[in-house]
């Protein structure tokens, strides 16, 4: 009976270590910031360890690859490559013996503006091809391009953090204005009726933050996911531009020019509290939050090109990632 007894708190204790080193594992697991670089004579993706600084090329090809944006599990990379004035969204593996790339549409045409849905299946695009902007939805699984609005686009906006709908955009014409559609069904609303760009979702999916030109000049609005109670967050003359909600939903961060050159600056929901979160006469700009809302990457132009800084999510201790003569841009977390 005792040895039995021993044997079950052997079996205990082995099995509370195991679980301590893979909790410790997972909290010491470092998210790699993904990034554009011309270092090399052309546009390439790297990687790189916001801890140790170590990077590496992604693509390492001739042609250029840009806008990465990662996938919601930090699986995969989407980019845009283009080649002979012919752009292309394809996806890379950063994880697992697979590395190798794909092309998510093989339609002809210019591919642009591209963005994941939540679960990571899917990707949605907006392809230009004879004059016409369609936005088009790809399953990666069997890489079969779906049509998914008849209006001209400009822009596709963020899939909602639940999946129900993809946002887009008009810039111009009748149809201007921000529109929401379920790419599973058929219904396809229209928010606003002005020239407004780069909505975004609150991660509870309940609002959408977006950059309107109703005033003449760029400003950042809050509304509901119905369009309705359309909130001004900024009110000056200048440009504001760059937005980035928070994982926590406390926060939403972006550029502004109003004291004269591009800054960072974040900013509650309700336009309460705004903080400038660096000071100084050069170019900041293209914030983006990490996972646990706790940093922000971000470009400087500290040397007359830019590199990529990340810093506290109140503006303190900044620190610099790259240091290089060429220009580092485009961070994603």
């Amino acid at each position: 009976m005792q040895k039995n007894q021993a044997n079950f708190y052997t079996v205990i204790f082995i099995s509370l270590l195991t679980l301590f080193a893979l909790i410790g594992c997972s909290e010491n697991q470092v998210e790699l910031i993904i990034f554009t670089s011309d270092r090399n004579g052309n546009l390439d993706l790297y990687s790189i360890n916001p801890v140790t600084t170590e990077e590496s090329n992604l693509t390492a090809s001739s042609i250029d690859e840009f806008e990465p944006l990662i996938s919601p599990d930090k699986s995969t990379v989407a980019f845009i490559s283009e080649e002979n004035n012919k752009t292309v969204v394809e996806t890379l593996k950063l994880v697992g013996e697979s590395k190798g790339r794909i092309r998510v549409a093989q339609e002809p045409g210019i591919n642009s503006s591209h963005q994941w849905d939540p679960s990571g299946n899917r990707i949605a695009f907006l392809l230009e091809y004879q004059g016409s902007k369609t936005i088009y939805t790809t399953n990666l699984v069997e890489n079969l391009p779906v049509r998914l609005t008849t209006v001209n686009a400009d822009e596709v906006g963020q899939w909602s953090p639940n999946g129900e709908y993809l946002l887009f955009t008009v810039h111009s014409g009748d149809r201007k204005g921000i529109y929401k559609r379920n790419p599973d069904g058929v219904n396809e609303e229209r928010l606003t009726t002005e020239n407004d760009s780069s909505p975004i979702w609150s991660p509870d999916s309940k609002k959408i933050a977006f950059i309107s030109m109703r005033d003449g000049n760029k400003e950042i609005y809050v509304m509901n996911a119905d369009g309705l109670e359309a909130r001004r967050l900024t009110n000056n003359d200048a440009v504001d531009r760059d937005i980035d909600w928070s994982p926590n939903g406390n926060r939403i961060v972006f550029v502004s020019e109003i004291d004269g050159n591009p800054e960072i600056y974040s900013i509650r929901p309700d336009g309460s509290d705004k903080r400038r979160l660096t000071i100084n006469s050069i170019r900041d700009e293209s914030p983006v939050w990490s996972a646990n809302s706790e940093k922000i990457a971000f470009v400087s132009y500290l040397d007359d090109d830019s590199e990529i800084v990340i810093m506290n999510a109140d503006g303190s201790n900044q620190r610099r990632l790259t240091n290089n003569d060429f220009n580092d841009m485009g961070p994603q977390w």
